[in-house]
């Protein structure tokens, strides 16, 4: 482009000069004509001279205003460019902002997780040992009990009767019951036998129950307790046993005598 308007511009400028000097040359060889036209023949050079400069002028304005246009559009478009390229990297911006926010919820949520796990570890830690120590006492005691399973086992399941005995007395013997309120168990086992609990004789055998429960044990303290007389007879109080008056081959006969 700019090498056309130096060629336009070099034309027009030989178009202008050449009449001046075509004009200049044609004045008459007549002194006093000649004189004269060459001094108007000067004034319309110096008139086509500045024509030439406004006209050389003009083309040099043009050109520098083609030039800022040039500019000014190549300057939009890379404004447009940027514009468009900032647009982009602010909404990419806003997604990771948004995915950032996300990501410090889901953070704070596992952080939250993370904790509550570290608190049930400890706790499961805590259960664990308290569990061995449970396994531990639980070998304990199962030894005990085994041990007392044995010692049970080889407690007596009958008994002898001797002079003296009542069925408190048994009860209360350590090898018995250790409990003279259990009486009754020793007397619904012998029913058979034993027809008054109040009356028993020497070298009777009666069983002693040992495969008893917690409500049996429960009931015959409660029987113990509530054993009335027998009707008609003359009521004496022996121990917690109420006891009537007895043949001399009773065992109680010695506690009457000897009360």
């Amino acid at each position: 482009m700019r090498k056309l308007t130096k060629i336009v511009t070099a034309v027009l400028i030989s178009a202008m000069i050449s009449p001046a000097v075509f004009a200049e040359t044609s004045c008459p060889s007549n002194i006093s004509n000649y004189e004269t036209c060459v001094a108007t023949n000067a004034t319309e050079n110096a008139t086509q001279t500045n024509s030439t400069e406004t006209a050389i002028t003009t083309t040099q304005t043009t050109t520098s205003y083609e030039e800022l246009m040039a500019q000014y559009n190549k300057a939009l478009e890379e404004y447009n460019t940027l514009k468009a390229e900032l647009e982009k990297e602010e909404k990419e911006l806003a997604m990771l902002k948004a995915q950032e926010a996300e990501l410090e919820q889901r953070y704070n949520a596992l952080s939250s997780d993370i904790e509550a796990l570290k608190q049930e570890i400890a706790y499961r830690k805590q259960l664990e040992a308290k569990i061995a120590e449970l396994k531990a006492r639980l070998a304990q005691a199962g030894s005990k009990v085994e041990m007392l399973r044995r010692k049970f086992m080889a407690l007596p399941k009958s008994y002898r009767v001797v002079r003296g005995d009542t069925l408190w007395g048994i009860s209360s013997k350590s090898y018995i019951y250790n409990d003279p309120w259990q009486w009754p168990l020793i007397y619904r086992a012998n029913r058979d036998k034993i027809k008054n609990p109040h009356l028993i004789f020497p070298n009777q055998v009666f069983t002693i129950p040992r495969n008893i429960t917690a409500e049996e044990v429960i009931e015959a303290r409660k029987q113990a307790l509530r054993t009335p007389p027998p009707p008609g007879a003359k009521v004496i109080k022996v121990g917690p046993v109420k006891a009537e008056d007895v043949p001399k081959t009773a065992t109680d006969y010695f506690l009457f005598m000897n009360k």
